[in-house]
């Protein structure tokens, strides 16, 4: 009885402190990585409560405390209004998905992805093990982008692309902004738009925080109705870069929300995003099975509003 009830302790004391520490993540950056967590902070509370309730009161008070910042951050992204696409108009499918470096079966991860049908593809991290596997996916989808040396990106389309680089270009041609993939594509309805692809730093890097910015900056000189970002993030929606973000790229709206998609054997953690621009609307959004990838691949279905 008495370790089930120091168990209790343990798990409420652990998951009120490293919740609230997490919070803390909005003012003092270095922390906002621990919101990754949250949800798991949140559940170890809700397990200790059980052992440790018979203490009375304050313990039931501190488990309430505790569960605090968890509902102010999670609970806002399972309502978020995402805009939902009108019934009847032509659809786009894109998947995402990091194939990972080290992807331990690539030539099962490419048919995962060809088994999926969609109409386009971003990959990330296909500079590894996954590489030799581009140019399968070349015979199955009639067009796919070129990326330079030291490049871990891929876009691939049923329809044509009509153009494509690794930085965006101003009117007069000259490059800005960090490297992004990008293809403007011209769709099923001779209405082009442009898919971009993107992987950033782990959140614990402070080269994430800049390159968040410089996207933010960048997306900013272009076209943004049309626009479909989507790529291995590594924010989650309960952190605060991730909320940041979502302000600094607007009009672009995520579709993709609370979809875990990492790590592959039990994924927890909505890493993997997709934005798209007020054009767009919703149809479906949906996690994939496990490839050979330590990511799951998502697949969002998207319409012309």
């Amino acid at each position: 009885m008495r370790l089930a009830r120091n168990l209790g302790y343990l798990l409420i004391g652990g998951g009120c402190l490293a919740a609230w520490l997490a919070l803390a993540g909005a003012w003092v950056p270095p922390l906002d990585a621990l919101a990754s967590f949250l949800p798991v902070f949140g559940m170890a509370i809700l397990l200790g409560l059980p052992l440790a309730w018979r203490q009375g009161r304050w313990m039931i008070a501190a488990a309430l405390l505790g569960l605090v910042p968890v509902a102010l951050r999670v609970v806002p992204e399972l309502i978020r209004d995402v805009p939902m696409a009108r019934s009847g108009t032509a659809q786009v499918r894109v998947l995402t998905h990091n194939v990972w470096q080290r992807d331990d079966s690539p030539a099962d991860t490419a048919q995962a992805i060809l088994d999926a049908r969609p109409d386009i593809v971003t990959l990330q991290e296909v500079d590894g093990s996954f590489r030799p596997m581009l140019a399968a996916l070349r015979q199955h989808f009639a067009h796919g982008t070129a990326c330079p040396p030291g490049c871990d990106l891929a876009i691939f389309s049923r329809w044509p692309i009509t153009n494509s680089d690794y930085f965006l270009k101003d009117r007069a041609g000259r490059k800005f902004g960090p490297p992004m993939l990008w293809a403007r594509i011209a769709g099923p309805d001779q209405r082009p738009f442009t898919v971009m692809t993107l992987h950033y730093p782990r959140p614990t890097s402070r080269d994430q925080a800049l390159r968040r910015r410089a996207v933010a900056q960048a997306l900013a000189r272009i076209d943004r109705g049309p626009l479909i970002v989507a790529g291995d993030m590594n924010l989650t929606p309960w952190a605060a870069a991730m909320n940041a973000q979502d302000r600094a790229l607007a009009p672009l709206a995520r579709m993709t929300r609370a979809l875990p998609s990492w790590p592959r054997a039990v994924p927890f953690l909505p890493i993997d995003q997709l934005y798209a621009g007020p054009d767009w609307g919703l149809v479906a959004a949906s996690q994939l099975p496990a490839t050979g990838s330590d990511h799951r691949p998502l697949l969002v279905t998207l319409a012309r509003r």
